[in-house]
């Protein structure tokens, strides 16, 4: 009877040593898994970071270009459209130079933007009458580019500054829309 114990013991031990055995190979391998999911967990933060950073570079360089687009327009293509304008041409050139000038201003509208992010509860006639402000205009040169009277002009600068909290303030309409950038 004991040698049969012994040898139903010494079977549970060689079966219990095999289960520890077992354990320890899962454990390992667990630990193995372990080790390379945070390994890929790091890969996968290094390159969410760069991609954030290649993300931001991406949003500066259209940032950069539209401002280069709209400042090469601004100073090397309206100077001397303006200059057409004022010179003498019948009412049927002044009429096309004027829808040149429109067209001109809508395609370079998306680079403006920054502008009109602040300004989202504005019309489109004040978000124009703002940006001719900010260019410098006066009242009167922004009435003949947008083809209103002065007092029109004069009306959307009121509301500009109504929307803007500046009714009753001495402060510069141009000075405060080109801080706004």
């Amino acid at each position: 009877m004991v040698a049969e114990r012994t040898a139903e013991l010494a079977k549970t031990n060689l079966k219990l040593e095999q289960e520890i055995e077992e354990k320890k190979r899962a454990e390992k391998a667990l630990r193995k898994r372990e080790k390379e999911l945070q390994a890929q967990s790091h890969h996968l933060e290094e390159v969410n970071t760069a991609l954030r950073v290649l993300l931001k570079q991406r949003e500066e360089d259209k940032k950069e270009l539209g401002e280069i687009v709209l400042q090469n327009v601004q100073e090397l293509v309206n100077p001397y459209l303006q200059k057409v304008i004022s010179g003498r041409l019948d009412t049927h050139q002044r009429t096309l130079v004027r829808i040149l000038e429109t067209n001109l201003n809508n395609i370079i509208s998306p680079f403006i933007n920054k502008l009109t992010s602040g300004l989202s509860n504005f019309t489109p006639v004040e978000i124009r009458v703002a940006g001719l402000v900010k260019e410098g205009k006066t009242n009167k040169e922004i009435a003949e580019v947008l083809l209103v009277s002065k007092n029109t002009v004069l009306f959307h600068r009121h509301n500009i500054r109504d929307k803007l909290g500046l009714k009753n303030k001495k402060i510069n309409l141009r000075s405060h829309l080109l801080s706004m950038e």
